[in-house]
């Protein structure tokens, strides 16, 4: 029988005790999915020891990062993920809704009820918006829907970039844009969100990036972003959680 020396047994304690090594994630997200994420990666940091860090920026930023890296998780508008070839094992996480606000200092209209809403885009001396053609979700999004009948009138203001540009230079009064964004910009004053009748959000999901170097930490965080628990943070960072 083998009896294992003193030294052995001090050398497989010590190498039980260590600590392993903690996995780093970076996951890349639009700016309008950022601050809920942000919430979440430190709460999920703080939990596990996976240092998680939440980056991106624009669309643009985040599709050219999946090709190169450093990318983990990616999440994308839903739609977006629908040609996507280098990112896997989508998951839906929750809608953004879009919001309208006016410049800082100036009063925001009441836009609780439809009527409302239509009545403030209709004597906005402008309402800004992404322009479609960039192809942003939201941009898309808000483009629809004043295209019904009853905006007819309303003078459009599509902006290349954020619409609260447009409310800085002063061709537009009022900016719609994800309510994420408008909430924490202390550039604007926030009206609200667009009435939920009109449907005027955007669907995200989470997937796992092509080139990750650790699909099965990358895959743990994207369940964690689904975990039931977590969606008091998703509400208050402006996003309605799609799991349930």
């Amino acid at each position: 029988m083998w009896i294992p020396r003193r030294s052995d047994l001090f050398l497989a304690l010590a190498l039980f005790a260590a600590p392993a090594h903690a996995a780093s994630l970076t996951v890349l997200a639009p700016a309008s999915a950022a601050v809920g994420l942000q919430s979440l990666a430190t709460q999920y940091t703080a939990s596990t020891g996976v240092v998680v860090s939440v980056g991106g920026g624009s669309r643009a930023n985040v599709l050219g990062a999946l090709k190169t890296g450093p990318a983990d998780v990616v999440v994308l508008p839903t739609s977006d993920f629908s040609d996507m070839t280098n990112v896997s094992g989508m998951v839906p996480i929750g809608r953004i809704t879009v919001g309208a606000a006016v410049k800082a200092g100036e009063k925001a209209p009441d836009i609780s009820t439809p009527e409302k809403f239509r009545a403030a885009l209709l004597a906005a001396k402008g309402v800004a918006y992404a322009d479609p053609s960039a192809g942003t979700s939201a941009g898309q999004v808000i483009d629809q829907m004043l295209s019904a009948p009853e905006f007819k009138a309303v003078k459009r203001v599509p902006v290349q970039g954020l619409a609260v540009t447009a409310l800085a230079n002063g061709t537009a009064s009022i900016a719609l844009q994800m309510l994420p964004e408008l909430a924490t910009d202390k550039d604007v004053t926030l009206a609200g969100p667009v009435p939920a009748s009109y449907g005027a959000g955007v669907d995200f999901s989470a997937g796992i990036a092509a080139v990750t170097n650790n699909a099965t930490a990358a895959e743990a965080f994207i369940s964690y972003l689904n975990d039931p628990k977590n969606a008091a943070l998703w509400r208050k960072a402006g996003v309605e959680p799609l799991f349930h």
